[in-house]
């Protein structure tokens, strides 16, 4: 009997153990934990900023930018869980997609984030199942970051006169 008890107090101990998870509170937390994921040599040197969050119910894509005005930037997007007010505990991370200097895109939680760090960028033409949209971008708004609910067929970064970014 003392046998069956162990083994079973073993088993409840292992599985509330295998619940926990470390919780982040804030984005300097959050930025710590971004310098063990991103996948760059000098990670723990590299100045890194929070680029900004879009959240769907109860999870968030939090965007984190590397490098500085010498540097190359790297975006790194960070999946959390919200735990509460500015508490997060981490999913894991991802690779966006790079189309231009300074504006990375990932396909995320049946849709798409954006994260635009480039002032020459002033809005994001959008077309989707409900026809076509534009995310305007305010000039002191950089980096912005937004979310897409849908999946688009076509997105365009718009320049200040009107014309498509290359």
């Amino acid at each position: 009997m003392k046998r069956i008890t162990c083994i079973l107090l073993t088993c409840i101990l292992c599985f509330s153990i295998s619940g926990c998870t470390k919780t982040y509170k804030g984005t300097d937390e959050l930025i710590e934990k971004a310098r063990e994921e991103i996948p760059v040599s000098d990670a723990d040197t590299i100045d890194m900023q929070y680029g900004g969050m879009c959240t769907v119910d109860d999870t968030a894509l939090v965007w984190f930018i590397s490098g500085n005005q010498y540097q190359t930037h790297y975006y790194l997007p960070m999946e959390v869980e919200i735990k509460g007010e500015a508490e997060y505990a981490y999913v894991r991370t991802y690779k966006p997609m790079s189309p231009f200097m300074d504006i990375a895109v990932l396909n995320w939680n049946r849709g798409y984030a954006f994260i635009v760090n480039n002032p020459n960028c002033v809005s994001v033409k959008i077309t989707d199942e409900a026809g076509t949209h534009e995310e305007m971008i305010e000039k002191d708004a950089y980096p912005y970051v937004f979310y897409c609910s849908s999946v688009p067929s076509e997105y365009v970064f718009i320049d200040a006169e009107g014309n498509e970014l290359n």
